[in-house]
């Protein structure tokens, strides 16, 4: 999604994490990751881990800051929110997931009653946490007032309408980040990431 903001040249590639070669890309091959090159070394380059992946594209190719922040004060705010997500709302949402609904092998989920039901609480509140940061009528987004960044970029996955549908509940439920979510899928960048879903996913 940062890519197609930003409009660099890029590939995209769907591959077979299961493929033993992966283990030198991601030490338990899981995506996202990314490979680029040094343009003064020639040296490659190996990403991995989606927070670290929007963090050395936007240091590589937002010069001006837009992603990350311009200000000391605005870099704060986003790498907050941002590591907020990937400590929070992200492992949790994934972990509910992988629990209760066998995601991603699309296998029957493990029986653990105790352990999806604090998943599913811990989500919930997670949620709480970011409607109340959206609650503001300034606040249209999560890291910054006015504009995306990568924090929201980063909450994406797991705060969009068809992420509470397949989970069960009603987003609804949180106003603000419905709102936040419409504000996010109008962006053309977005829409263009959206048609390619249906090639790239599974």
């Amino acid at each position: 999604m940062l890519a197609e903001e930003l409009q660099f040249p890029h590939v995209i590639s769907v591959i077979d994490t299961t493929q033993q070669w992966f283990y030198k890309i991601h030490p338990e091959r899981y995506v996202p990751a990314l490979k680029d090159r040094d343009l003064d070394t020639g040296e490659d380059i190996v990403v991995f881990e989606s927070t670290a992946c929007l963090q050395y594209l936007a240091e590589r190719f937002d010069k001006k800051g837009i992603w990350t922040g311009q200000t000391a004060a605005e870099k704060a705010a986003v790498l907050t929110w941002t590591a907020y997500q990937t400590a929070g709302l992200g492992p949790t949402a994934k972990y509910w997931l992988y629990f209760s609904k066998g995601y991603p092998n699309r296998q029957s989920p493990e029986t653990l009653p105790k352990t999806v039901a604090k998943l599913h609480a811990n989500c919930l509140a997670q949620w709480d946490v970011l409607n109340k940061r959206l609650e503001p009528p300034t606040q249209k987004y999560i890291g910054l007032p006015e504009r995306p960044t990568i924090a929201d970029i980063s909450y994406f996955p797991f705060a969009m309408p068809w992420m509470f549908s397949f989970l069960g509940v009603d987003i609804k439920d949180w106003p603000h980040i419905e709102a936040w979510s419409e504000r996010m899928l109008d962006r053309p960048a977005v829409k263009r990431i959206l048609e390619r879903g249906p090639v790239y996913g599974h």
